[in-house]
């Protein structure tokens, strides 16, 4: 085990780390499309998802509404006269180069009086795949076409273009009514394929009617997707479900009635009961056979009081918020996100029964101890391919009430055996509460004994679900983005600190490496970073205002409307691992690594320090070998390793030294 290092040597570290911190690299260009659609804090004009391909290229999928504009400048359907329903939200796909041309953009739209709302896209195997919801409708009052069913995923769209649906072929899916597409298309914006999948809910109206969603509910939003290797399609949807649980919720896949699948939940049992929510999980195979439906939650202990609410048979008084999906090699799925419990705290009173246990199945569960996080509770689950559960984890809070402490975890990702969760906590009360990992020796740390909003990542091993470290935001009341980026040991997030905004970096040990800064001057919603091999890192923001990069690259947003903002930073250095010295020690200067490139014996000395332990990895952070020392000097036997670049990490009683070494068989 390290030894412990002198307090006063870890903060002149930390203190030094945050003088020399600075960005290397410069802002390259932003772009952003605005439109007159909504209020502006509704965000109509917004990024969902980013990606990048293989060659460095950049896809955005997002949403828009009202007349658009891009770079200041009319979108290039907008100015078409025969444009149709171009006033409400539609969904968004467009492709960039690295220089933030536009290559190709495809809009999927309905007909004017509904919306269509993006969920989620993945950039897999030259092949983009993306899904929201549709809802097609009848429209009295548009001469040109008549009346007719509309929906497209066209490039140019105009009322001559649209795909109406005659009568005759108005059987599902063409009907209608709302569903949730999945579309496919090639790297050059081509269609592939796509299907739309439908929703009954399981109360029954007056007439015997059922009412008819959309597979992922547009109010609800957020429901990620993944592409196995396989070809299956794993969907993640948060769900509102009321009506007697001897009812089937229903499932129609292209509305072919062989497709018709009959799911049932628990809830309630009688006929009044309230609307229950939970995340549905569902695997599809490649040819849209349902595979399994089945909620995340299994079952709770200890939420709310049978006695309370009656009708409720399963006590399921909590809402179950996804906020991220992350996926490894083995296509294993990474899912977090945060609980909050009904009845509860600031909600009108307290009925439930501590400490209480979310079951994610029949053995693995989450643990709420006491009030502190009986608002907010966040949770990583991982699944296998099977949905079953491998491991469970979450963030702990302890406190006398629920202003005491309260943490939770928005998005994920998955890295290098490990895996990475964004979130968010803060102490309202500093002498009783806490936030922890695992347990209480492992607390959230603090930056300059703040109690306001800290954003973290915390990192856990993606094999046993333990916790492993955590790094923080180093200022007062930062509100965490969407997810974190892990690139060549380098953890990136943004965190919105008023009035400006920032990109975090950090080592994956958790040591602070730099921020690069930027101004909003309205408000912000669901920031996000994504990096690339290429040295290259993505910002993207749905905002209200102008955002000012550095070195004089801008997005003009116009005010008053809302805009959906990308942005590309370049820095060399993020294309390679990152070596640093860790906060917790000081670096060696006296550190001699000799011969380098070594071929079978490598000397290591040190004048300063005994050396306590020695461990070689490869660039990517994996222990190859580790060998104890207790030694001013040692030499280590390397032939057996393959030719190539390793990292050397020296561990002493006062410092930390890593190195960059090179294998040769010569």
């Amino acid at each position: 085990m390290k030894k412990q290092i002198p307090i006063f040597v870890a903060l002149l570290a930390t203190l030094f780390s945050f003088l020399t911190a600075s960005a290397q690299g410069e802002w390259k260009w932003a772009n952003c499309w605005s439109g007159t659609g909504g209020n502006p804090t509704d965000y109509y004009n917004s990024i969902v998802k980013t990606s990048f391909d293989e060659e460095g290229n950049i896809y955005v999928f997002g949403q828009m509404a009202g007349q658009l504009t891009f770079n200041g400048s009319p979108f290039m359907f907008i100015s078409n006269p025969q444009v149709y329903g171009s006033t409400n939200r539609s969904s968004l796909l467009a492709k960039f180069d690295t220089l933030g041309n536009m290559l190709w953009y495809k809009v999927v739209k309905s007909s004017e009086s509904v919306e269509c709302y993006p969920f989620w896209m993945e950039v897999k195997d030259d092949k983009v795949f993306i899904s929201g919801n549709l809802s097609l409708d009848d429209v009295d009052n548009y001469t040109t076409v008549g009346e007719v069913w509309l929906y497209y995923f066209d490039t140019l769209i105009t009322g001559q273009q649209v795909h109406a649906i005659p009568a005759e072929q108005r059987t599902p899916p063409y009907k209608s009514g709302r569903y949730t597409y999945f579309a496919t298309f090639d790297l050059n914006g081509n269609l592939l394929d796509n299907h739309f999948v439908a929703s009954f809910s399981r109360k029954i109206y007056t007439g015997g009617l059922r009412a008819e969603y959309g597979l992922c509910q547009a109010a609800l939003n957020y429901s990620p997707f993944h592409i196995d290797r396989d070809g299956n399609t794993f969907v993640y949807a948060k769900l509102s479900y009321e009506g007697l649980e001897s009812d089937p919720y229903t499932l129609i896949v292209d509305g072919n009635t062989n497709k018709k699948y009959d799911i049932y939940l628990p809830g309630n049992v009688e006929p009044y009961g309230r609307s229950l929510f939970n995340v549905m999980m569902y695997k599809f195979s490649p040819d849209w056979e349902l595979l399994y439906a089945k909620p995340m939650v299994h079952h709770t202990e200890g939420v709310a009081t049978s006695w309370e609410l009656s009708y409720d048979s399963v006590n399921t008084h909590y809402v179950l918020y996804i906020q991220g999906m992350s996926f490894d090699e083995d296509d294993n799925m990474y899912i977090s996100g945060y609980l909050s419990l009904e009845l509860c705290g600031d909600n009108g009173g307290d009925l439930h029964q501590y400490p209480i246990h979310i079951y994610w199945d029949s053995t693995n569960y989450s643990t709420i101890q006491d009030i502190t996080s009986s608002n907010l509770m966040g949770y990583i689950v991982k699944y296998n391919i099977n949905g079953e559960v491998q491991w469970s984890n979450q963030i702990f809070t302890r406190g006398n009430d629920y202003v005491s402490a309260r943490a939770s975890f928005a998005g994920c990702c998955m890295s290098d055996g490990n895996i990475f969760v964004l979130g968010q906590g803060s102490y309202k009360d500093e002498g009783n509460g806490l936030v922890y990992f695992d347990e209480e020796s492992n607390p959230l740390q603090r930056y300059q004994q703040s109690t306001t909003n800290q954003t973290f990542f915390v990192r856990y091993n993606a094999q046993t679900g333990s916790y492993l470290n955590q790094g923080v935001v180093p200022a007062i009341n930062a509100l965490t983005g969407l997810s974190p980026t892990v690139l060549n040991n380098r953890v990136f997030s943004c965190a919105n600190i008023l009035p400006n905004r920032k990109i975090y970096q950090w080592d994956k040990e958790g040591e602070f490496i730099q921020a690069i800064d930027f101004n909003v001057s309205g408000s912000t919603k669901n920031s996000s970073v994504l990096a690339n091999n290429q040295g290259n890192l993505l910002y993207s923001v749905n905002t209200t205002a102008s955002i000012s990069f550095a070195n004089g690259v801008s997005a003009y947003c116009p005010a008053g409307q809302s805009s959906a903002v990308f942005a590309l930073y370049h820095d060399p250095e993020f294309a390679t691992p990152y070596v640093g010295v860790s906060t917790y020690g000081a670096h060696s200067s006296n550190l001699k690594i000799w011969p380098n490139p070594a071929n079978d014996i490598l000397y290591v000395e040190n004048d300063d320090n005994s050396i306590d332990y020695i461990t070689i990895m490869d660039i990517n952070g994996k222990i190859l070998m580790r060998e104890t020392v207790e030694n001013y000097r040692t030499l280590i036997n390397v032939s057996r390793l393959p030719a190539g670049t390793y990292l050397l990490e020296s561990v002493g009683k006062d410092f930390i030294s890593v190195e960059k070494i090179i294998k040769s068989n010569y």
